[in-house]
């Protein structure tokens, strides 16, 4: 194959692998959006901020923020008691979670790993100071943090899952398959440098490091030996370009297109509508609409305050409520309402 061959080719591979990436998306995004969203006022029934979560954000979930939400769902429900002192929040479990059956939970694994936190917590003493947590409670909370990870993988359902992985297989093979050609005709080995990039780009989500670690790492490990390639080999321009396109692609495609893939069941898609229409609702509700809500039930700001978090409206919802609820001592809460929703 000549030089613009090659170039051409490895260009019309990328162009096509692009398509049909984002017509999965599409698809995907698509039939999310027309699932029936009715008015929820609440939570759909046995769902806790964690199950909100996993099912609204799915392989986006910021799993590594679910204390707070936690804290304050269990207080909600008279498992714990907060309160603030010299120490940051003290936490005092008043009674152990029941066992699944006894619970009202949905989801048996979510209610687990809620579980073993709480029992973490509570392993020594009844009482939990927020800054000052023992090391062991540390580890628990990163084994259920990598735990609510794995489980926002399977939310997409299984042929959200396939299609997943067939993206990132086919934009790894897309990339060697221009090495390749590349390769041959230059007559150097650069095929086998594409491992890094490659290795780099799955093991970015999954190393067990910090996103500030494991991020600069990756980069480092899978960019430097591609530069060296790009700018120190002898090769045509048009070449650096075809796998410079070609390695993009492969990143956006593992970072991005395949975690968009989301085709969950009939019955998943309904549980996704009411979580979305009670998110929408707590959005767009007037304060009137709120207030008699708040009447109707003293303690709705309470129930739904967990949700602000998981939803990332805490400010918004700030705002609505401050005119309604009083400043002053929360149940359950006590005097720490603004250390919460500010």
């Amino acid at each position: 194959m000549s030089e613009f061959a090659i170039f051409l080719t490895s260009m019309i591979l990328t162009g096509v692998f692009l398509v049909f990436c984002i017509a999965v998306d599409l698809c995907s995004i698509v039939r999310k959006s027309r699932v029936v969203k009715p008015v929820e006022f609440l939570p759909p029934e046995g769902f806790s901020p964690l199950d909100a979560a996993l099912v609204y954000s799915a392989r986006s979930v910021k799993a590594n923020s679910f204390l707070n939400p936690l804290l304050l769902y269990w207080a909600d429900q008279g498992y714990v008691s907060i309160e603030e002192d010299g120490r940051g929040l003290k936490v005092k479990g008043l009674k152990d979670l029941p066992p699944y059956y006894k619970s009202g939970r949905c989801n048996e694994d979510i209610y687990d790993c809620e579980q073993t936190l709480f029992s973490a917590m509570f392993r020594d003493s009844r009482y939990f100071y927020t800054l000052t947590a023992r090391k062991s409670f540390d580890t628990e909370y990163d084994k259920a943090v990598e735990e609510c990870r794995k489980m926002s993988r399977s939310v997409i359902g299984k042929l959200g899952k396939r299609l997943s992985l067939v993206m990132k297989l086919l934009a790894a093979a897309l990339a060697f398959a221009v090495g390749i050609m590349i390769s041959f005709y230059i007559q150097m080995p650069i095929a086998f440098i594409l491992l890094f990039p490659v290795i780099g780009a799955f093991l970015i989500k999954f190393l067990p490091a910090p996103f500030f670690v494991r991020v600069p790492f990756m980069l480092v490990w899978g960019g430097v030996p591609l530069l060296a390639v790009l700018f120190m080999m002898p090769m045509p321009n048009t070449f650096r370009i075809a796998l410079g396109a070609a390695v993009l692609t492969l990143v956006l495609t593992v970072c991005f297109f395949a975690e968009k893939a989301d085709f969950r069941s009939g019955e998943d898609l309904k549980i996704y509508g009411k979580v979305c229409s009670f998110r929408r609702f707590l959005t767009v509700a007037d304060k009137n609409r709120l207030e008699a809500l708040v009447e109707e039930n003293p303690n709705y700001f309470y129930d739904i305050l967990p949700y602000f978090y998981v939803f990332g409206i805490t400010k918004k919802m700030k705002k609505k409520f401050d005119k309604i609820i009083p400043d002053g001592s929360m149940r359950s809460l006590g005097p720490i309402r603004d250390i919460y929703i500010d």
